[in-house]
């Protein structure tokens, strides 16, 4: 009987653990500010200026959102910062080997401009 009552609560509580994964986080002003900021320079990155100082700011905005939203813990977001993080670090990773061609850089900014769209409604629409 103890090993049922033993059973049961750990099944209860992983249950409880799970529903709580699938509840949306609450509006945080810190993240709204922040991906704010990271949407705004996306939309100001000039492929044709210096292009590391740019990505470096934005970076700093990246992994800032991405730490805050792993220590919180906001785990909803959490998981969609991993894949602006990536992005971010390949295109810094790619200009650290020399210049890159305007293409390369159109097209890597139309992928950070479209993540943190996603990233900005997710923290935006969160009430």
């Amino acid at each position: 009987m103890k090993q049922l009552l033993v059973v049961l609560a750990f099944l209860s509580l992983t249950g409880c653990a799970s529903i709580m994964e699938m509840i949306p986080s609450r509006w945080d002003v810190n993240q709204a500010k922040v991906i704010t900021d990271i949407q705004v320079q996306a939309n100001h990155f000039d492929c044709k200026a210096d292009q590391a100082s740019q990505l470096s700011a934005l970076a700093i905005n990246v992994e800032w959102f991405d730490t805050y939203a792993r220590t919180k813990p906001t785990r909803d977001i959490a998981k969609l910062t991993d894949t602006i993080t990536t992005t971010v670090k390949e295109y810094q990773d790619r200009l650290k080997t020399g210049p890159v061609s305007p293409l390369y850089c159109d097209l890597k900014l139309k992928i950070i401009k479209q993540q943190t769209e996603i990233l900005t409604g997710s923290v935006q629409g969160r009430f």
